[in-house]
């Protein structure tokens, strides 16, 4: 994984480290004296390469080691359609090969159109697939944590929550946006995405992250980031020159937990197609297990299946997916006056049945050689269905049935005229809930909302070495008055300015504001969990977030070594959540404003050496929710002031290879409150830090099958990420994989 500031890191660094004197070599041939070798001269940045038909980064990584390399993966060349610098076969020099890696490697997420990542003013994360897969975790949230400036929390009834610089989001909202191949994920009801077993990683190629504001592009919900899973498309799995390629991989270990994917890929004339089939299972870890009550918690099992399938012709592309999925959902021991659910406590029959179906079509073409215009349209339906107990009746639990539906479109063009590059366009989504608990007076025809958006977002190059570029998005929201009586359309702004003094100094800085609408669910929801009762409130206003950045990007000891600082100053307004009103009934409610303002310090390098790669990153947070009506100051909740992330990567000789993952997270605040035994006083819980890390070790068999050994939370830590609901302990998975 690699942020902007790192993102060619592992490449570059393991370059520098074996082949120095190659630098010098070519150095000195690049230019006719030292002298210019030491002043770097200023020069157009090479073109980027011809945009893709998918309209994302070109080319996915590869998985596992590679008998042609002479060290580890250099995952940051994921996306990059240039010869490989460290392949025997690259006729380009190493100083061409690095200039080039550097001009030509491209996101797309960040400005909805390639962009040269070393231009991207914002701090975006590039994760390619196998070191996803290396954190050995089964789902989204599990496994992002392992990479900087990202967040889990687990908590009641398996409700997971990502998120990103300590702008935490309660269980019914999400201050992230979730993409996949730029298509919005998020739940039409809570707002959320669902980074559980039922968001399955599935046939992934690469997941791009934003951390910062995305909302002058995406809206709502790009409050304090942005997701983009990028999925394989039919030529990512077709090598060589064949017209037919596939992949397959099967996962079992403890608790009877199994993982099963299959992929399989064809061209015939124009038309490449795709399908692909996931599968996973498990008994899941006994959480709640109590002795002292003679209680064994079977509440854990997942089982999820999901089919999808892609087909290109030329400029055309429709996908579609469709999961089933089956989850127990626990409650917990702890009991407290407000928190993630009102009020938690033990509930071991509740299980969530749930099936979604995603479909869409994707056009794009270029029109003339400044005009490329892009186009699609989208549409999930999700029905969810929760068998819970019921408190007053154990022999008859309730089954609440929701069903949500969207439809959507976007389209936007990419106008290139010189030194200026301009992207435009409009977006547009119809949302209808159909969901029972409803405040009273809302029937289920109230539940919708349509919202319209424009932007436009430009960059131009004075020079060569100075990158200029502002944005701004309009949402225009169409919600019933009964729902929403506050309802009020946005103004997304942004502009940043990124200064390349030297080949190895950059400078950046952006600011950017963004907003985050009520969901639909904090606007009506009328809903009792077992003892307790949640209300929605129609007069809530949005979240806005200003946000600044300022980051400083050097290669020092003769490029040897990447290091990144990052300033980040966040000044959140109208922050939304659950606030307890008399017994154990809680309400939506704008609680105030935050205050956020922390740095990053990342660093990475190869080791030639020892045939391995390292990466590190620390972030300090002061996180602060503002006094508001009387309440004091306070820590932010779920924001804990360190947070530190280790990674290394080694290759034994050619065939077999290891990766460990290590993250600690420093004390942070529970929104909960509990009563001081000594005292008789209620205090918010504060959660300890703790240390946890995964690893997996692995060797190639025979060419194309590699076996593996996964394994999690490697010293069987002892912490809760949420009050009251334990980690899961150590676990062990075996992994065999095959690609043809």
């Amino acid at each position: 994984m690699h942020s902007t500031r790192i993102a060619w890191l592992p490449a570059l660094v393991g370059l520098m480290c074996g082949l120095a004197s190659g630098i010098g070599a070519a150095q000195t041939k690049s230019g006719p004296t030292a002298q210019a070798a030491d002043v770097p001269t200023a020069r157009k940045p090479l073109p980027l390469p011809p945009p893709s038909t998918s309209n994302v980064p070109q080319r996915a990584p590869f998985t596992g080691p590679s008998t042609s390399r002479p060290l580890p993966p250099p995952s940051g060349l994921a996306g990059v359609d240039i010869p490989d610098p460290l392949s025997a076969t690259s006729d380009s020099s190493l100083e061409e090969s690095v200039q080039q890696l550097l001009s030509e490697a491209v996101v797309s997420t960040a400005s909805k159109r390639s962009q040269r990542i070393a231009d991207v003013p914002m701090t975006i994360s590039w994760i390619p697939a196998e070191e996803l897969e290396g954190t050995g975790q089964f789902t989204l949230c599990e496994a992002i944590q392992y990479f900087p400036g990202m967040e889990c929390r687990r908590g009641s009834m398996r409700k997971a929550a990502v998120s990103a610089r300590g702008l935490g989001s309660n269980y019914l909202s999400n201050r992230l946006l979730l993409l996949k191949d730029g298509r919005p994920l998020t739940d039409p009801w809570t707002g959320q995405f669902y980074a559980d077993e039922t968001t399955p990683l599935s046939n992934l190629k690469q997941i791009e992250v934003i951390r910062g504001p995305g909302s002058s592009l995406y809206g709502s919900n790009a409050f304090s980031g942005v997701i983009n899973i990028i999925e394989r498309q039919p030529s990512d799995l077709m090598q060589d020159g064949r017209n037919w390629g596939a992949d397959a991989r099967l996962l079992a270990g403890q608790d009877r937990t199994w993982r099963a994917q299959a992929t399989a890929a064809g061209r015939g004339g124009p038309v490449e197609a795709l399908v692909n089939y996931y599968g996973f299972g498990s008994d899941g870890p006994q959480l709640f297990n109590d002795p002292r009550q003679n209680l064994v918690d079977t509440n854990e099992d997942s089982l999820v299946h999901q089919v999808s399938g892609k087909v290109q012709v030329k400029g055309l592309r429709l996908d579609a997916d469709f999961t089933t999925a089956e989850l127990g959902r626990p409650g917990g021991h702890q009991i407290s006056t407000v928190g993630n659910c009102g009020r938690c406590h033990y509930t071991p029959d509740d299980v969530e049945k749930v099936q979604n179906f995603n479909a869409s079509a994707q056009f794009d073409q270029q029109v003339s050689d400044n005009l490329r215009v892009f186009a699609q349209a989208y549409t999930l339906f999700k029905r969810r269905q929760v068998e819970m107990e019921n408190a007053f009746d154990e022999g008859n639990p309730q089954a609440p049935l929701g069903k949500r539906r969207r439809l959507g479109g976007e389209a936007r063009a990419l106008l290139s005229l010189g030194d200026l590059t301009v992207t435009f366009g409009g977006d547009y989504k119809n949302d209808l809930v159909n969901n029972p608990n409803v405040l009273p007076g809302l029937s289920l025809d109230d539940t919708r909302q349509q919202i319209l958006g424009g932007f436009v977002d430009a960059e131009f190059r004075p020079v060569s070495q100075l990158v200029l570029s502002a944005g701004a998005r309009y949402d225009k929201y169409m919600i019933p008055e009964t729902v929403w009586q506050a309802r009020t359309d946005q103004i997304s702004p942004r502009a940043s300015v990124v200064f390349h003094a030297r080949p190895d100094l950059s400078f950046r800085a952006n600011y950017g504001r963004a907003f985050r609408a009520p969901t639909l669910a904090e606007l009506a929801i009328n809903q009792q969990m077992y003892a307790a009762t949640l209300l929605g409130n129609g007069n809530l206003n949005a979240e806005t977030l200003d946000t600044f950045e300022a980051s400083i990007d050097f290669w020092p000891f003769d490029r040897t070594v990447r290091m990144t600082g990052t300033g980040f100053y966040n000044l959140a307004k109208n922050f939304i959540n659950q606030e307890l009103l008399f017994g154990s009934t809680s309400q939506f409610k704008n609680v105030g404003d935050a205050r956020v303002a922390g740095f990053e310090l990342e660093a990475a390098a190869q080791v030639a050496a020892i045939n391995s790669s390292f990466d590190v990153s620390y972030q300090f947070l002061n996180a602060r929710a503002l006094a508001f009506e009387g309440r004091p100051e306070r820590p932010l909740d779920y924001a804990p002031q360190h947070r530190v992330y280790a990674r290394g990567r080694t290759n034994f000789g050619k065939f077999a290879f290891a990766e460990l993952y290590a993250i600690y997270v420093g004390d942070r605040f529970d929104p909960g409150f509990l009563e001081n035994s000594d005292t008789g006083e209620l205090e918010q819980v504060k959660l300890p830090g703790y240390f946890t890390a995964t690893a997996r070790v692995g060797a190639n068999v025979t060419k194309g099958l590699t076996v593996s050994v996964l394994g999690s939370n490697l010293f069987n830590a002892k912490y809760e990420e949420s009050h009251g609901f334990p980690a899961p302990p150590l676990s062990v998975f075996s992994e065999v994989k095959f690609q043809y």
